[in-house]
């Protein structure tokens, strides 16, 4: 929208020509010194905003430098990531094999406890028999009770077997239980283990999250910021077409002013061979609403004269021989050039001045350069001055009214207010 605005500016300034430095403009005429400093402005600001763009230019590569080293971060993170996951993911399998494993390792030491537990009543059994028939003393008895000496071979086997099935049992007794104590060691350490390396995954995983959640806010800050540097390039790049088109436009007004000026020139040196007379310099145009209509000294001022409103100020020629120029005090249209029985030779022009209608009368002219209905420009010819109307002496009568001129001259104002004499 910016764009389209700013846009639309270059357009008014490239289709109004005069509208930034204009010289039919009636408060903002300028000098041709003054439009070459205001060029020489404009240029300068150019040089600055096209500094301004290319360091806006610079500035959008280091971003999108930066992106790059983002994303490509990023992917290795999506990798690791990715790797990581599969490693949790053989964990969890190598866990729940594990969980297999001791499920079976406990269905195992459940027959084992109950071998075990078997093994405890015999053994406890074989106790209270020892002990209630007075422990291996009974084996003597068994012996020496044998009836032939074959019978005596029998009870000694006899007696040895069951020793042998006591020790064996006794033996296996203590190797199960032992089996029992390694196998639950090994299953708890192992299902530890791999529960800790599941651990530690998930722990990296959480920790390669946060720094792809910190990534990807770095790399949206850093879009946000290269969408803000375009939007401001692209501002930049509207203010530079428009100081273009300034500079184009003032260097435009640059060659009307000069080839006004020369049209004046010719106009003055045509107007002086047409009266046979030297023509003098016209008043240098200025700033300010309006500018010194002829040049001259003040010979009377404006206020009462001889009992009646005297309602403008005079400028005489001061006996000087060549013809004396009067120009247009502003831009305006004229409303009346002709021969006035009072004023002589005058001619009257219509100023909008800020929104507000203003008027001047310049009188008793030597001749006329202008016409009725035209339109005139600050510092034209207007004619020369003279001695015409109701004049005791060649000088030009100026007037200024705020609004429209009456008989009365009721809207009249002092001149001193707006021109130096």
């Amino acid at each position: 929208m910016k764009r389209k605005f700013l846009a639309l500016g270059i357009g008014i300034i490239l289709g109004s020509g005069s509208l930034l430095m204009p010289m039919s403009s009636t408060a903002y005429a300028v000098t041709n010194k003054q439009l070459e400093e205001k060029k020489k402005d404009i240029q300068e600001k150019r040089s600055n905003v096209q500094s301004e763009i290319s360091q806006k230019k610079d500035d959008l590569v280091q971003i999108g430098e930066e992106k790059s080293a983002v994303q490509k971060e990023l992917d290795k993170l999506e990798l690791t990531i990715a790797d990581t996951e599969n490693k949790i993911k053989e964990k969890e399998a190598q866990i729940a094999s594990a969980k297999e494993e001791i499920n079976k390792l406990q269905q195992e030491i459940a027959v084992l406890k109950e071998q075990i537990k078997k093994r405890d009543e015999l053994l406890k059994e074989r106790i209270r028999s020892i002990q209630e028939n007075g422990g291996v003393i009974n084996y003597l008895d068994v012996l020496l009770g044998a009836q032939s000496f074959s019978d005596f071979i029998n009870r000694v086997s006899a007696v040895t077997s069951f020793m042998e099935a006591d020790r064996d049992l006794l033996r296996m007794h203590q190797e199960d239980k032992a089996l029992l104590d390694k196998k639950e060691a090994e299953a708890q350490k192992q299902l530890e283990e791999l529960n800790k390396k599941l651990a530690d995954l998930e722990g990296m995983k959480k920790t390669l999250n946060g720094q792809q959640v910190k990534k990807n806010k770095l790399l949206e800050e850093l879009k946000e910021q290269e969408k803000d540097m375009h939007e401001e390039l692209l501002v930049f790049e509207d203010e530079a077409a428009i100081l273009a088109a300034q500079e184009k436009a003032i260097k435009r007004e640059i060659e009307a002013w000069n080839k006004r000026q020369r049209e004046l020139e010719e106009q003055r040196k045509k107007q002086a061979n047409a009266q046979g007379n030297k023509v003098g310099s016209a008043p240098e145009i200025t700033n300010g609403v309006f500018m010194n209509p002829a040049t001259g000294r003040l010979t009377s001022h404006y206020g009462q004269r001889w009992g009646r409103l005297h309602s403008g100020i005079d400028i005489g020629k001061g006996g000087r021989t060549e013809a004396v120029p009067i120009v247009a005090a502003a831009s305006g249209s004229v409303i009346k050039a002709n021969f006035d029985r009072s004023y002589g030779n005058v001619v009257m022009i219509t100023h909008v001045i800020d929104g507000q209608v203003m008027t001047t009368v310049y009188g008793h002219m030597e001749s006329l350069s202008v016409s009725n209905g035209a339109s005139v420009e600050k510092g034209q010819l207007l004619g020369y001055m003279g001695n015409t109307g109701n004049s005791t002496g060649p000088h030009l009568h100026f007037e200024i009214h705020h609004g429209p001129w009456n008989g009365s001259r009721s809207n009249s104002v002092n001149p001193l207010r707006y021109v130096n004499y």
